[in-house]
């Protein structure tokens, strides 16, 4: 990892062998091993991998369904390498320590790049772009992945507990990395930094005082405006003759410069798209259709050897459709997502990890708005690399960080509340989770006659019986009974994973710590499990606010579905390990509570007169809902579970 990272950008082939023989690498381990899936993916993972085979499947039927075109095989084995990037990703997660590697690369790379571009410009070098450096590729992915890799390492030296001498070989990597894109010329690249600053300020400058927080995007937008008006350096060139030409296709005037040839194949893809946007024109057939134009004089004759528009979500739309296109969108914005999300939590080596795959894949997005990055071996080695590296990483690296989160003593106190009614058969796996770790359990029972005071009682001393208000009171009432510095507040359905209480007892212990802690309450993501199955997606998969600071919000007054309310002021963070939820015993269960609720739902609609109006307004609703759940939330790829629970969320709805 070290030597691909380090020398892919200067040493041909390097990338690409070294982005083959780890996915080989992979492959091996996880088939000797087992373990191609361990039941562990995430329902952000689970997309990510989900959209990539996607990509690929619809990419190959639509070369199939267009006529298998000789263009087509040429481009497959970069299909297949695409691919690639679910075992690499499989296999990082599951391999620890590796992260060390990760930053050196990263460091050596930045680096190396940077000394590369210096003796080529100082020594007056010349290569197939003329002054524009491109190192193993070309100007484009030369002078873009090294920009990425200046913006990944300021997770590094952003670092407070790194020394100071570590921080600076880091800036200096940085600013080599910098001066590699500049002598690059990739002007699409450096588009990217806008929405990268605008991001640091919202994650990684979060945690910085604000001299740091404000300071040092104006610093990197000073210096980037400084830059680009010095006319010696290339990528300045570029910026000014781009200006230029936007200025002459604004008045109508069409250009043979780089945006001029752009939108001319821009117009040309769409143009080929006509009465085809749903099945595409098929892989390489854009190749034909612009020669096409070229023959007829209707593009310039510069373009004669160019096979793709240069814009990857136009390649995605021509190639496969607005199928493809969706699939490739999704895929992007599923791993920005998983980036993003963990700086809701408090691990601050994982988030550092999180910071480099947010802005790889935000780099790279908006470089694909210039260049087709899947249609060039380049382009889908360094996907594959970042990406799959960053992903892998941050998984392996949160698991290491929760291990010693168990050993964390001086924890401030946890409270842990639940209401019961005849919950004997479930509460003490509920409450055999709790025991020796929280240091208060509440259960307020409102009458069981099965039992369930009796069993709570073997667990904690804080067991009140007490009459029906409804949810939301009842659950009050129990908040108002605990004295821990924190309360979480479950149901007896559910279970706390050991991964959450590890993740709980480091809020709990940094909480007291405002460069770490930020958050006044956490969500909770729910895996449920419903039917003999588990299930990832739906949702029911949400989010509830269970993990609240003590004072610092109260229950809803509802008869069902309540919430928590914060204060003004105050701010949720996410958790990322399982509640385990067991919400029906059978099918039966499962439609008499939903039955329940519906007439909850519908009494507390009633008195404020809201209604649906008709028995038709209810079934397009349900309609909506089974449709919301299945396939927008994806609950498809929870198979028969997946269905049953969609049809029961559906009839809910209808009844309600």
């Amino acid at each position: 990892m070290v030597l691909t990272l380090s020398l892919g950008l200067v040493v041909p082939k390097i990338a690409g062998f070294g982005f083959l023989a780890l996915s080989l690498i992979s492959i091996v381990w996880l088939t000797w091993n087992r373990a191609w899936f361990d039941g562990q993916l995430i329902a952000l993972e689970r997309l990510f991998v989900l959209f990539i085979s996607l990509f690929v499947l619809i990419w190959i039927v639509a070369w199939w369904g267009h006529g298998l075109s000789e263009a087509g095989f040429d481009a497959l084995g970069r299909m297949l390498r695409l691919a690639l990037i679910i075992p690499l990703f499989l296999f990082l997660r599951r391999v620890d320590q590796l992260d060390r590697a990760w930053w050196l690369g990263l460091l050596l790379g930045g680096s190396i790049a940077g000394g590369f571009a210096w003796w080529f410009f100082l020594t007056g070098q010349t290569a197939t772009f003329e002054s524009r450096v491109e190192g193993a590729t070309n100007p484009i992915y030369f002078g873009g992945i090294a920009l990425a890799i200046a913006v990944m390492l300021m997770a590094k030296l952003s670092d407070q507990d790194q020394s100071s001498q570590h921080r600076a070989l880091v800036g200096a990597a940085i600013v080599l990395a910098l001066c590699a894109s500049l002598f690059s010329g990739s002007r699409g690249a450096w588009l990217a930094l806008i929405p990268m600053m605008g991001l640091y300020m919202l994650t990684l400058g979060r945690r910085q005082p604000a001299r740091w927080r404000f300071g040092l995007p104006l610093i990197a937008g000073l210096s980037a405006v400084l830059v680009l008006i010095t006319p010696a350096i290339p990528t300045s060139e570029r910026f000014a003759e781009g200006f230029f030409e936007l200025s002459q296709l604004s008045q109508g005037e069409m250009t043979e410069g780089a945006l001029g040839r752009r939108w001319q194949m821009w117009s040309i893809a769409f143009e080929s798209m006509k009465g085809h946007w749903l099945t595409g024109i098929g892989p390489g057939e854009f190749a034909a259709a612009l020669q096409s134009a070229i023959s007829e004089g209707s593009a310039s004759e510069l373009m004669r050897d160019y096979t793709h528009p240069h814009n990857q979500y136009l390649s995605a739309l021509t190639d496969g459709g607005l199928a493809l296109l969706l699939v490739l969108v999704l895929m992007m914005a599923t791993a920005a997502r998983r980036f993003y999300r963990l700086w809701s939590s408090g691990l601050q080596r994982t988030r550092e990890l999180g910071w480099a795959g947010l802005s790889a894949i935000v780099l790279l997005a908006i470089m694909a708005l210039s260049e087709s990055i899947f249609e060039r071996n380049a382009g889908i080695v360094w996907f594959g690399l970042l990406m799959a590296g960053s992903m892998g990483l941050v998984h392996a690296q949160r698991r290491r960080e929760l291990a010693k989160a168990r050993d964390i003593k001086n924890k401030q106190r946890l409270s842990v509340i639940l209401i019961t009614l005849n919950e004997a058969d479930r509460i003490e796996r509920c409450l055999s989770a709790l025991k020796d770790w929280a240091d208060e359990i509440i259960v307020l029972d409102s009458g069981s006659q099965d039992g369930t005071p009796d069993l709570a009682r073997a667990f904690t001393q804080h067991v009140y019986e007490t009459d029906w208000p409804g949810y939301g009171r009842q659950k009050q009432r129990a908040l108002d009974k605990a004295t821990g510095d924190w309360v979480l507040s479950i149901d007896a359905d559910e279970v706390v994973s050991d991964d959450l209480k590890a993740e709980i007892d480091w809020v709990l212990a940094h909480a007291g710590e405002s460069a770490d802690i930020e958050f006044d309450a956490y969500t909770l993501p729910w895996l449920t499990h419903a039917f003999g199955q588990t299930l990832q997606h739906g949702r029911w998969s949400r989010t509830p606010l269970r993990l609240i600071r003590a004072g610092s919000g109260a229950f809803t007054d509802l008869p069902v579905h309540e919430s928590v309310v914060l204060k003004a002021g105050m701010r949720a963070g996410h958790l990322e390990s399982p509640l385990h939820h067991w919400p029906y015993r059978d099918l039966a269960h499962a439609r008499a509570k939903l039955d329940r609720y519906a007439e909850l739902q519908a009494s507390a609609r009633a008195r404020t007169h809201k209604r649906s109006g008709s028995v038709w307004m209810a079934s397009v609703r349900a309609a909506v809902n089974f449709m919301d759940n299945y396939i927008l939330r994806a609950a498809i790829l929870d198979g028969r579970a997946g269905w049953q629970l969609s049809l029961l969320m559906a009839r809910y709805t209808f009844q309600k």
